[in-house]
């Protein structure tokens, strides 16, 4: 398909604008785009206290910031469409200020009240939507406007405006690294707020003082009346609609495959909030490649090694315990499997976009596209899918659409010997897996590694990639067996629990977190495991304290282990973000830790700085944090404020245990300097058990205990495991200050 584009030529050739070139319009769109993505992880972290440090908070914002870039594209190209650049710019000016006066300077509004757990994602929507939505939009109209006025300066590019959207692009990848590296630790949250508004009044000038060149230059164009555009109603309909899909699905798989890399990343791989950006930077990068004027990066090369990646991908999913390679490697090969179909098909979108007279229309459907697919992922795939299916789903769609827009004039008759065989292995896998058979560890290892020998001989093909990829997938599943498994997905992440029967043992998990375990031939009272176990740091505080202790609280619900150091008599409260959490801890045919010892409390959901913060001052003797043995660590609870609140609900004796064992944040000395500037005391110990018992007996745990006073302390202080800490000097984190990068980077220099 293809429109005949305007094409003008300038009568001018002096004045400002003619000097300055394209400078003022790449500066602005570098500029905006840098802003909506400094935006967007200022406000997730904002929403994220109220919502439990969430990875889901990510995907869902996400979603809620293309969506306001959806309205922001189509408002530009309703606004492009009159054909008055003056009055363009005026109503553009009109509706920025107008923005600017009703959100800024940026906070969450407290207008839908606290979240409810049960509906997270309609709170979260509509806070964005009067926090931050109005001035988002209008400043995402900059990049589709910015370029519509460039086509009609009458500039020798100006016929082909599109490669100041690579300059758009590098001001996102700017804006997103930007934020975690330099805003996030050297600026509290207000500050950042007040940053970004002045940012926005400075893009406001750029931009307008952009119309005003366009509307200038305009006046000296002429239009050749041999070169106008062809109306689109003398285009066949079925074809317009067809490229128009086509643009659409173009769009739609490299979001939805962003947010599901992204997902499973930070639910199979490492949850760590820092692995959130880097998928997404290898989204905008390629964005950058294809709509440069000399690609770096053909599409087709990208094309060519698609195939490659994503096998290499999908093995790493179906043999997760077979290829053991570390984490750092896995998470590239799954980036760069995100990347190569991203580079793919937006390379295709970038070769098939139209003339510039229906440049706005293009950006339009390609934000529906990137909408729709981010969508797909956060909220319909959550509900219909029980694990993160749709990933590896979206890299077969990657595949296939790869020769749908470019059909393979391959002869078929080439690749059949690679579609038997594939389909041969295929039919059996899955019939073992039906009959429950779980083939010799070296003989799926065999066959794997013959499916992705077949997918790279056969990069070429159209389907024997594809049918290799549900090869690698069939062969996973019957090599990796869950017994007795249960599998639930909700806002907070997927829930499983599963079997060991060779160690006599029941696990719930939280992607790659173990929430608790309970052995499955156990004692009339279950024995508390793991990181509760007797031996365990936990369970020797509460061995210390229990005797003396009227009301205990549990921050953070596992399988209920603490449960069965309840004593009778004691008044026991669990404070649980998740639902299905709390559902699967009490279902009695799972686990019976909460049945068993406190089958009368209560478990109330909710955010614990919200929930704890309706408990009367001096309520609890034990209070236990046990937040953040997850990855994705809930920044929020470990402030100052958050410390303040805890130590105001402890009785004068009472202790707070807090369990800080992670992967890749150093938490103690974080921790260490918010109990000292709250002036608590602190006992530590590194808890490493003698024998290695996998999850049948106590694990390794890092767990700090505060009290109002030394005092309080005392029992502990007996014990020479338990160890007086001190902070160091550096700064404590607030509800308007936190710095995770710091933390990991303390975390990796030991």
């Amino acid at each position: 398909m293809s429109d005949v584009g305007i094409k003008s030529t300038s009568i001018g050739g002096t004045g400002i604008g003619s000097k300055l070139g394209a400078w003022p319009y790449g500066i602005t769109i570098f500029l905006s785009a840098s802003m909506v993505f400094l935006v967007q992880p200022m406000f997730a972290k904002m929403a994220t206290p109220l919502l439990g440090g969430a990875p889901a908070v990510w995907n869902v914002s996400l979603v809620c910031f293309q969506a306001a870039l959806l309205a922001g594209y189509a408002y530009a190209h309703g606004l492009a469409r009159i054909k008055s650049v003056k009055v363009q710019v005026s109503i553009h000016a009109a509706l920025l200020v107008a923005a600017g006066l009703i959100a800024l300077p940026m906070s969450i509004s407290g207008l839908f009240g606290t979240p409810d757990p049960a509906h997270p994602i309609l709170w979260l929507a509509g806070t964005f939507m009067v926090s931050i939505a109005p001035p988002f939009a209008v400043i995402s109209a900059t990049a589709p406007l910015i370029q519509s006025w460039y086509a009609k300066t009458g500039r020798p590019d100006a016929d082909d405006p599109y490669h100041l959207y690579a300059a758009s692009n590098a001001g996102s990848l700017l804006g997103l690294a930007a934020y975690p590296l330099l805003m996030e630790p050297l600026a509290t949250l207000s500050q950042q707020s007040g940053l970004w508004a002045s940012g926005y009044a400075l893009l406001a000038c750029l931009l307008i003082a952009c119309g005003v060149l366009a509307f200038r230059s305009n006046r000296n164009v002429t239009v050749s009346a041999t070169m106008t555009a062809a109306p689109l109603e003398t285009k066949i309909e079925h074809a317009v609609w067809k490229e128009r899909l086509v643009w659409l699905a173009l769009a739609f798989v490299p979001s939805s495959l962003l947010v599901g890399a992204t997902t499973h990343i930070s639910t199979d791989v490492a949850a760590a909030p820092f692995l959130w950006a880097p998928p997404l930077m290898a989204y905008i990068v390629t964005f950058i490649i294809v709509f440069s004027k000399k690609p770096l990066i053909s599409t087709q090369t990208a094309n060519t090694y698609l195939p490659h990646a994503i096998m290499l991908a999908v093995a790493l999913i179906a043999m997760p315990t077979f290829i053991t390679l570390p984490w750092p490697v896995v998470i590239l090969v799954h980036i760069g499997a995100l990347f190569l179909a991203s580079l793919a098909l937006h390379g295709t979108l970038a070769d098939r976009r139209p003339p510039a007279a229906r440049l706005t229309e293009f950006f339009l459907i390609m934000s529906l596209g990137g909408v729709l697919g981010s969508a797909f992922n956060a909220l319909v795939a959550p509900i219909i899918f029980p694990t993160v299916i749709e990933y590896p789903l979206m890299l077969a769609i990657a595949l296939i659409l790869r020769h749908v827009t470019t059909p393979n004039r391959d002869d078929l008759r080439q690749n059949v010997p690679a579609l038997v065989a594939l389909s041969v292995v295929t039919v059996l896998t899955l019939g073992l897996g039906i009959l429950g058979q779980e083939p010799p560890e070296m003989l799926s290892r065999g066959l794997l590694a013959i499916v992705l020998v077949i997918a790279i001989l056969f990069a070429t093909s159209r389907w024997v990639p594809v049918l290799a990829l549900v090869t690698a997938l069939s062969i996973g599943w019957i090599a990796n067996p869950v017994k007795n498994s249960f599998s639930e997905r909700g806002f907070f992440g997927v829930i499983k629990t599963t079997d060991w029967d060779d160690r006599n043992v029941r696990l719930m998990l939280h992607g790659t977190t173990l929430h608790g375990a309970q052995l499955m031939k156990d004692t009339p009272r279950p024995t508390p495991l793991t990181y509760y176990h007797q031996a365990a740091p936990i369970g020797q505080a509460f061995a210390a304290y229990t005797d003396t202790a009227e009301t205990v609280g549990v921050v953070g619900l596992g399988v209920g282990s603490v449960a069965c150091y309840a004593a009778p008599g004691q008044d026991y409260r669990y404070y649980e973000i998740d639902p299905l959490v709390a559902k699967v801890a009490r279902d009695e045919t799972r686990f019976t830790f909460l049945s068993t010892c406190t089958p009368d409390a209560p478990i109330i959901l909710g955010d614990a700085r919200i929930t704890l913060g309706d408990e009367a001052a001096g309520t609890f003797d034990i209070l236990l944090l046990d937040a953040f043995s997850s990855d994705a660590v809930p920044a929020h609870l470990l402030t100052r404020e958050a410390m303040s609140l805890y130590l105001s609900r402890l009785s004068d004796d009472g202790v707070l245990v807090f369990h800080i064992s992670n992967r890749h944040l150093a938490l103690l000395p974080t921790l260490a300097r918010v109990g000292a500037a709250e002036d608590a005391d602190m006992v530590f110990q590194s808890f490493r058990p003698k024998d290695d018992s996998e999850f049948g007996g106590p694990v390794a745990s890092d767990v700090v205990v505060l009290a109002k006073s030394e005092a309080a302390l005392a029992r502990l202080l007996e014990d020479d495991r338990w160890t007086p800490l001190a902070a160091d000097d550096g700064r404590p984190w607030s509800d308007d200050y936190s710095n995770i990068i710091g933390a990991m980077i303390e975390k990796h220099a030991k």
